[in-house]
């Protein structure tokens, strides 16, 4: 039977063959220039990561390892993108000389029916599509035409299905989607959205369930096809059918943003009894009565009228969908990475003042902890000297109790300032958890899955391959080795015992009184002095350590690492308005095509600027002289799949902006350009009735008007 079909639409298929063999030449050139544009990406972002790694001491400031991870998730997300998209159209070159039409439904809507019908089957596969996998995509081919068909959506069990689903989507140039009378559910179109982003030309094909077999045997019931073949009317009851053509009507628009859909009804079962011999007596009259030459004549008129616009869709559509899920992912990492960037410029003002707060604060506790040990010293000196001067051992006692305090010394300043060191680490650790749940905060603030359609968010999220882990506790810096002050107080005592001694032998030779009194005075001094000297080195050390290594150090990495997302950001951003400008091109190239196979003399260069929506709507600036206006209709709205316009240039950039706005009716003199010298504005005067128009659902006029006219637009 479907060769039936291709036998009427051999020379139209001839030329789909010439046709989508040059438009795959163009798309190929085109992920050529993807390709270049994504290398260079990942270039300057690795020579980037590699000059920020030169520093020594990079390595030991755990924001690397994020920039690291920021970046290979980047890449892995380019890579993969750019090699889905290779292999999508390595898929399609396999089958340039085919026009491809897939059928999609549900389980038990009859498609395996219809199926054995169109291909003049045995029927053995009937009843067994609950068994099939997405692995069991069946392929029939006839002189240019092929047919896909596809399990039904509860083989779908996962991700994976849903891609393969998605992969066969792409390469089909017509959809049949399958249904039945019995349970037209929403699910079905649910279903079918989510992988229904590709713009695909549509068609729902209704199975009116009627069963002509017996019962019991499964064979031909002559009576009941009998009654069938008298009164089909019953069976093709309009009211009841009409009703569920409605409720259809109203899911794909719910679903799948279509307005209009058609809706063939067909008897699947009959039309498949109809190749069986024992039924030859009425196997035409079966085969009239199924409907199904409804499904075969809109097949053969829309390869007639469409057949080379959908082959050039196929190609076209397919690679813009691509690339602008690849534009639309580097937004969101570079809104993602430059809000991070901003809340990171904020935490390093604070990070700076915790540092300033902190090293004095340390400071002091520094001089307070060495007075509270010298203390005890300075008590016994009264004792010390009463008990002690002028005796032979005063000498040995004053340089045990000196060198036992000192050793005492020593280690409680080194015990503090190892406490001062983890109460630092204590405060970046903090300080670092709040970074990481701030930033986190960021990342689920920020994303905007609307913009996103769901096919591309499971793209996404495939293509990654890594996401960015958490953050360390020891982020900015390892604090464990930075202090080690072994000595600084046994050397300052010790000395001062020295000088003591000496002090000793004087007073030796003077007056008890006189000596106890200067000695205890002079004793007080140098254990004061020996105090200060202490202090003064730990102090000494610990700027030297924290003030000027850990503060500078944290903060020059810091100022690098946002230097460094700033850098990505920018990247990111160039990169996202490059493919934008390459999705431009590649309308540009697909409506040229269009426009030609309807008549027109088009080049790419001919379409002076072009917006557009994919799925939903196009502008196109035309040349003047090609004398057309917005009303003018060139038949591609109901080809592409969406609201096509078409606009003359115009040399007045308010008559432009007037034009790009339609459907609302504006005049020239309503656009008021403001220009700052910085910047430039255009104001149109709306009425209130006209606004809703001028702007469109979901503001897409507007947005489509603006990148037309490549000007930020305001309506007043």
């Amino acid at each position: 039977m479907v060769q039936q079909v291709a036998e009427k639409v051999t020379d139209t298929l001839k030329e789909c063959s010439t046709i989508a063999k040059k438009v795959y030449r163009e798309n190929m050139n085109f992920r050529h220039e993807l390709e270049q544009l994504l290398e260079n990406l990942q270039n300057q972002l690795n020579d980037k990561y590699d000059s920020f790694m030169i520093d020594p001491y990079a390595k030991n400031f755990d924001f690397s390892k994020m920039i690291e991870t920021m970046i290979k998730k980047i890449n892995n997300q380019t890579s993969s993108g750019l090699g889905e998209l290779t292999e999508a159209l390595n898929q399609k070159r396999k089958h340039l000389n085919s026009f491809t039409i897939s059928l999609f439904g549900r389980t038990k809507a009859g498609k395996s029916t219809i199926r054995e019908a169109l291909t003049a089957g045995t029927g053995e596969t009937i009843g067994k599509g609950a068994q099939r996998t997405t692995r069991d995509i069946r392929q029939y081919d006839w002189n240019g035409l092929r047919l896909l068909d596809v399990p039904g959506f509860e083989a779908f069990k996962g991700d994976d299905d849903t891609e393969k689903a998605h992969e066969i989507l792409d390469q089909s140039d017509m959809i049949l989607f399958l249904t039945s009378d019995d349970s037209v559910q929403p699910g079905e179109f649910d279903e079918m959205s989510r992988i229904q982003e590709l713009n695909k030309h549509f068609i729902v094909v209704m199975n009116v369930k009627h069963n002509l077999l017996e019962l019991e045997t499964g064979q031909p019931d002559e009576r009941e096809i009998r009654r069938f073949l008298k009164k089909p009317e019953k069976v093709f009851d309009y009211e009841r059918l009409n009703e569920h053509h409605k409720h259809i009507r109203s899911y794909v628009k719910k679903h799948l943003n279509i307005d209009n859909v058609e809706v063939i009804w067909i008897h699947a079962q009959s039309a498949f009894l109809s190749t069986r011999e024992e039924l030859n007596e009425v196997s035409d009259k079966l085969w009239e009565t199924s409907m199904l030459d409804k499904v075969y004549d809109r097949i053969i008129g829309e390869i007639n009228r469409s057949g080379k616009h959908r082959r050039v869709l196929t190609f076209y559509d397919s690679t813009i969908h691509f690339i602008d899920t690849l534009e639309k992912m580097l937004w969101e990492e570079q809104n993602l990475i430059r809000s991070q960037t901003l809340f990171m410029k904020e935490k390093k003002v604070e990070l700076k003042n915790f540092f300033n707060r902190f090293i004095p604060e340390s400071n002091k506790r520094i001089e307070k902890q060495a007075q509270k040990l010298y203390a005890p010293l300075q008590q016994w000196v009264p004792y010390f000297v009463e008990e002690y001067i002028g005796k032979k051992d005063a000498h040995s006692v004053l340089e045990v109790r000196i060198k036992e305090k000192s050793k005492q010394i020593e280690n409680s300043m080194n015990d503090y300032m190892k406490e001062i060191i983890s109460d630092l680490q204590t405060q970046l650790s903090e300080f670092t958890r709040q970074y990481q749940y701030d930033t986190e905060a960021i990342q689920f603030d920020q994303s905007n899955i609307g913009d996103f359609r769901k096919g591309q968010i499971g793209k996404i999220i495939k293509w990654s391959g890594i996401t960015v882990g958490a953050i360390s506790t020891a982020v900015f810096i390892g604090t464990a080795n930075i202090w080690n002050p072994v000595g600084l107080a046994l050397l300052g005592v010790s000395g001062v015992a020295g000088i003591f001694s000496g002090f000793m032998k004087n007073y030796e030779s003077k007056k008890l009184t006189n000596a106890k009194s200067e000695a205890k005075q002079n004793l007080l001094e140098h254990i004061k002095t020996m105090e200060s000297k202490t202090i003064s080195g730990y102090r000494s050390n610990f700027n030297k350590n924290i003030a000027k290594k850990v503060k500078s150090e944290i903060l020059d990495k810091v100022e690098g690492y946002i230097e460094e997302l700033f850098f990505i950001s920018d990247q990111l951003k160039e990169k996202a308005a490059e493919l934008d400008g390459l999705k431009e091109k590649l309308n540009k190239h697909l409506f040229a095509h269009m426009l030609r196979l309807e008549g027109f003399t088009c080049q790419p260069s001919d379409l002076k600027s072009i917006a557009r929506e994919q799925g939903v709507a196009t502008k196109i600036v035309v040349p003047l002289e090609w004398n057309l206006d917005s009303m003018t209709r060139t038949g591609l709205d109901q080809i592409c799949g969406e609201h096509v316009t078409l606009l003359s240039d115009d040399s007045d950039l308010r008559g432009l902006v007037a034009k790009a706005i339609y459907p609302a009716k504006i005049k020239a003199d309503q656009v008021k350009i403001i220009d700052d010298g910085k910047k430039m504005t255009v104001q149109v005067t709306v009425p209130t009735s006209t606004k809703g128009l001028a702007i469109g659902k979901q503001g897409m006029n507007i947005r489509l008007a603006q990148k037309l006219c490549n000007v930020k637009i305001e309506l007043v």
